[in-house]
């Protein structure tokens, strides 16, 4: 408890978050199916945990049948706005009404609560990858937790706020968007690491764990940077109208995603971003007026939860249609929705209702409210006749025990139908008709046009044409689609049948960094002309994909300084490099074009982290390694080393009082092999000459022997010979 005392007086939290030992939360642990919390209770595998803020539950679901299995009510909390954080075996539950985090544990279907966090607006708690953090996002304070007790472990990490929503790496690393600053902190067991810079001060920034790897979207550049070790390993330039539609028009999913798929939302322009590859593409869809949330990724198909109808919007990437809605709710409300277990989670917390969506697009509806769980009072493991039957309905939702009414045995008698007409027959003479006239003249029928095209989707390639694909609208009869470019574009096919089958245009000849759009007509024949009902134009598409990561890097020593070299990727038409250099001495450069750089700079010998980007308009991919880097060894001769009976000395380090390694006598006939000099401790000369005295030392073998020697014996080039003669001869590493 002193440790934690002294966190929060250090920190001067006062009323933000109040640490207290509390034991376990005064909260009724529901259990149904189970004789007493303590006893085991195993949860299916492969399930999420879902709020129920109207009553206060918490309930878990089975991922794979849609059933809830195991319920835990919280005493006090009806009402209150929940949030579950669940990764692994780690649930916690963040009252954010009052502050309070809780956990769950999973095998007693109880709440344990080692400590509670009371207060904080503003505040945030995050677990993932065995590490849990727990930030004042208006104050810049991170707190490690123990994920398990939730105490507080070490000292807490400043940072300036305000910051961003943060998230764990699959190495357990936290990564925090710091506005203020343009930069993403890290924080690894406890402690910072070296920020990396993002973007510009006051940029408005989102983190997203994408494939296990942090992804920062800088919404006021419109770019998304892939961080690796050491910072930026891919940026990726995303369609302007990011940048367009400003601060809190933009969405990205807030926590992480499975696969390495980023979805954005920006007005009806769904973004998607590929971690991995660097590619991007971007589809106009046909969205309703409605509050949408933020996008999630699952399988193939994008789900835009939509709290003003309580569903799924779903748009199929592979067709690239939008698909059929998934009731959720069936009703506005808010929804919260996540990807965990290759499924898709999507709860309504102030409903009974939620829905599970597997990879292939099937859903089951979930019945929160059910009190039905299996095992339970209500509801017992089914035996004999009655396994298979569906138990988990909704208490709301009663069952009939009226018989069904019977089944008659034979059909009714069949009505009589008369084999002669009821009408008599005429006897009538017959008149002649009279003579019919003309038929009227008749106008051209009216035409159905088709509907205009939709869902136009643009993607960069590799080799710098634009994919533009899209839909037939339907309608009347179209006789064919035809694209509308930009000046100085080529596309083909020149025109595309009415029946397809394939509805995609390769269009060529766009300036890389460049952005086009585009729109696609729809022709139809208008009486004895060809009219076309154009579509909605596409989002703005750049023409070029950012090139590989340069390969092949290599660093050596040269009496020039160090050399660094690289392959080009193979897509480096129009590229640039970034060179950046750090270790004992740091160096970097913009605007390289070509594939290798010697550094007069850098001339002392150590371990050298080399970070070489490719970049072009469309952004940039990093390659990264570590190598030594030595000054190149050179052969001298002996000179000032006095009469050949004199000695000159070699020493274990860079001072005349340190171990004595070689007497050389009549050192002036004598070489020596100089890799490296060293500034050292004062030398001063027995005769008291000042040409003689100073602190620079010269590190040379001789006849097996390595150490020191003082910087006036060996005949080097340089002079005086007090100073460091780098970069001719590198400085020692140490």
């Amino acid at each position: 408890m002193s440790g934690e005392r002294r966190f929060f007086r250090r920190d001067r939290l006062t009323g933000l978050i109040a640490i207290g030992a509390v034991g376990v939360l005064c909260a009724a642990a529901v259990v149904f199916g189970v004789g007493m919390a303590s006893a085991k209770y195993h949860l299916a595998d492969v399930g999420g945990w879902l709020t129920s803020s109207k009553k206060g539950e918490l309930v878990h679901v089975n991922g794979l049948s849609g059933k809830v299995d195991g319920k835990v009510t919280l005493s006090g909390t009806a009402g209150h706005t929940m949030r579950v954080i669940q990764q692994g075996g780690v649930v916690l539950i963040v009252d954010e009404t009052t502050g309070v985090v809780s956990r769950v544990d999973p095998a007693h279907l109880n709440v344990v609560q080692g400590v509670s966090y009371r207060g904080a607006a503003g505040m945030q708690v995050v677990s993932g990858s065995g590490a849990a953090y727990a930030l004042d996002q208006m104050k810049g304070n991170v707190q490690r937790l123990d994920p398990m007790t939730l105490a507080t472990a070490g000292d807490p990490v400043s940072l300036t706020g305000p910051l961003g929503a943060a998230a764990i790496d699959a190495k357990s690393t936290l990564w925090v968007p710091v506005p203020t600053n343009g930069q993403a902190a890290s924080v690894l067991s406890g402690r910072p690491g070296q920020p990396v810079g993002v973007g510009r001060a006051g940029d408005d920034l989102a983190l997203t764990i994408a494939g296990g790897a942090a992804v920062v979207t800088d919404f006021t550049t419109a770019e998304s940077l892939v961080l690796g070790d050491g910072g930026i390993r891919v940026k990726v330039k995303l369609p302007s109208i990011v940048a367009q539609l400003g601060k809190g028009h933009v969405t990205a999913p807030p926590t992480s995603t499975e696969g390495q798929l980023v979805p954005l939302l920006a007005g009806k322009s769904l973004i998607v971003i590929n971690a991995g590859s660097g590619s991007v593409s971007s589809v106009s869809l046909q969205l309703p007026e409605h509050k949408l949330m933020t996008p999630q990724v699952l399988g193939q198909r994008v789900y835009i939860p939509d709290q003003s109808s309580g569903s799924l919007l779903v748009y199929d990437s592979a067709t690239n249609r939008m698909a059929s809605q998934v009731p959720v709710s069936g009703r506005p409300g808010p929804l919260e929705a996540f990807v965990k277990d290759g499924l898709l989670w999507v709860n309504n917390p102030d409903s009974p209702k939620a829905v599970v969506v597997d990879g292939s697009g099937a859903h089951k509806p979930v019945q929160k409210y059910t009190g039905k769980v299996p095992g339970g009072p209500e509801n017992p493991i089914p035996k004999g006749d009655d396994q298979g039957q569906d138990n988990n309905q909704d208490n709301n939702q009663p069952t009939s025990n009226a018989p069904a009414p019977p089944v008659p045995t034979s059909a009714p008698p069949v009505p009589r139908i008369p084999t002669h007409s009821p009408r008599p027959r005429s006897h009538k003479p017959s008149i002649k008709p009279p003579k019919t006239p003309p038929p009227p003249k008749t106008e051209a029928p009216k035409v159905t046009p088709p509907n205009k095209p939709t869902n136009l989707r643009a993607a960069a390639q590799p080799d710098g044409s634009i994919k533009v694909d899209f839909q037939p609208g339907g309608g009347g009869k179209a006789t064919g689609y035809k694209i509308v470019l930009p000046a100085g574009l080529t596309a083909t096919p020149a025109r595309i049948p009415a029946d397809g089958p394939d509805y995609t245009f390769t269009v060529r000849g766009g300036t890389c960094g460049t952005e086009y759009v585009f729109a696609v007509a729809a022709t139809y024949q208008n009486g004895d002309h060809e009219s076309e009902i154009e579509s909605d134009q596409s989002d703005p598409t750049l023409s070029c994909t950012q090139p590989d990561a340069p390969s092949g890097i290599t660093g050596t020593g040269t009496a020039q300084g160090a050399r660094i070299g690289w392959q080009a990727p193979p897509n480096a038409k129009g590229v640039t490099y970034r060179l950046q250099v750090t270790g004992p001495k740091s160096y970097t450069k913009d605007g390289i074009s070509g594939t290798s750089v010697t550094i007069p700079s850098i001339w002392k010998n150590g371990s050298y982290t080399i970070r070489v980007t490719a970049s072009n308009g469309a952004g940039g991919k990093t390659g990264s390694a570590t190598r030594a880097l030595r000054g190149p060894v050179r052969t001298y001769g002996i000179h000032n080393g006095g009469n050949p009976t004199d000695v000159s000395y070699v020493w274990s380090q860079a001072s005349s009082k340190s171990t004595l390694v070689e007497e050389i006598k009549n050192a002036n006939t004598q070489k020596v092999k100089v890799d490296c000099q060293k500034i050292g401790t004062q030398y001063n000369h027995p005769n008291g000459k000042a040409a003689f005295s100073g602190k620079l030392y010269d590190h040379i073998t001789h006849n097996g022997h390595v150490g020191y020697m003082i910087g006036y014996l060996p005949n080097t080039p340089h002079t005086p010979w007090q100073e460091l003669a780098g970069p001719t001869i590198w400085e020692c590493a140490g």
